[in-house]
């Protein structure tokens, strides 16, 4: 490892432009009054970024206009990043493409038509699903599927290790949880290469993410009886935000039976989240809420803090992300005509 990577300097060129994104971002204050009727949110987004959703007259047409600027501002991050600090801008889109080619991988496996509409990560600029997809004869089963996605490692590393638990354990949900591991080791690998200042600096915007997706992975796990050895291969490559794997292994192995027994005995090894609640989906939205949370938290903390590291990429791309999902979140619930204490749960403010 270099450790002379990524100088002062260096980054000193990118954090006006990250500092001037971040200024840009709705405060939290906005998106609380941003509720139906849908006319007044769009006429408010029209002052904004996300003007061409504005245009739109579908729930569906407005996620994809406001997943557009998200994957356009990770283009344009990207392209003034340091190059030991890309792949850590792309990890972000990068991360939607794993769930989608992993959906894909499940519906070929359950025999299911494989609907395009709903696989966002298609609309990005540099969507490697995009080009497998483009092949012919790429959805005529596994192995071809598998084959012409060998070029791109991060999808097809997703994919091949899915499909051997899919083999394994015969029952096509393990596809699709096994996205929170993937998208896990994504993110990890996405700064495992920096110098270890920097490294420090990203893990602590990163890891309660990576954190919220391990603890969901292993109730999810649970849920599923998903064996304590594909937990293992799964996510103890993770050698970051002080994860413990002796000691969260052996919990699994010996509460695995029991998810609400698991969840109880999990709540001391985790550093960024909590996990709360009696019933199960109670203790996901739990993980769910302070992973989104201590994300927010870690991510306006970098910007107070040493500037000249890759860590405010991280957290200008983390926030950005979180906006994007309150808005969908936002349209989606007027197209709904829900009330907003029916939603408001689900904002991350």
């Amino acid at each position: 490892m270099n450790l002379f990577l990524g100088s002062p300097s260096t980054y000193a060129q990118i954090v006006p432009r990250l500092r001037y994104l971040k200024s840009t971002l709705i405060s939290p204050d906005k998106i609380r009054e941003l509720t139906p009727p849908l006319t007044d949110i769009y006429a408010y987004l029209r002052e904004t970024r996300y003007k061409a959703v504005s245009e739109t007259k579908s729930a569906q047409d407005a996620e994809k206009e406001i997943m557009k600027r998200f994957y356009s501002a990770v283009d344009e991050i990207s392209s003034f990043t340091p190059k030991e600090a890309v792949n850590l801008a792309l990890a972000f889109a990068r991360e939607d493409e794993i769930n989608d080619s992993l959906l894909v991988l499940r519906s070929i496996a359950e025999g299911k038509e494989v609907d395009k509409n709903n696989l966002t990560s298609l609309l990005w600029s540099q969507s490697s699903l995009n080009k497998i997809l483009a092949e012919p004869d790429s959805l005529a089963g596994i192995q071809r599927y598998l084959e012409i996605s060998l070029k791109y490692k991060h999808i097809y590393n997703a994919l091949k290790d899915a499909y051997s638990y899919f083999n394994e354990l015969k029952d096509s949900s393990v596809i699709t949880w096994y996205s929170l591991s993937a998208t896990s080791n994504l993110y990890y690998d996405s700064f495992s290469d920096l110098n270890s200042i920097d490294k420090n600096y990203v893990s602590k915007t990163l890891c309660p993410i990576i954190e919220g997706k391990i603890a969901l992975g292993l109730i999810q796990a649970s849920l599923l009886k998903i064996p304590a050895r594909i937990i293992e291969l799964s996510f103890s490559k993770i050698n970051a935000c002080n994860i413990l794997w002796n000691k969260i292994s052996s919990i699994y192995e010996r509460e695995s039976a029991d998810p609400i027994a698991l969840s109880t005995s999990l709540r001391d090894h985790f550093k960024y989240i909590k996990i709360e609640g009696k019933k199960e989906e109670e203790i996901m939205d739990s993980i769910r809420k302070s992973s989104n949370l201590s994300a927010k938290r870690s991510s306006e903390a970098a910007f107070q803090s040493y500037p000249f590291s890759p860590s405010l990429i991280s957290a200008a791309l983390i926030l950005l992300k979180q906006e994007v999902s309150n808005l969908k979140t936002i349209i989606s619930s007027a197209y709904l005509r829900l009330n907003k204490d029916e939603y408001e749960q689900l904002l991350i403010i």
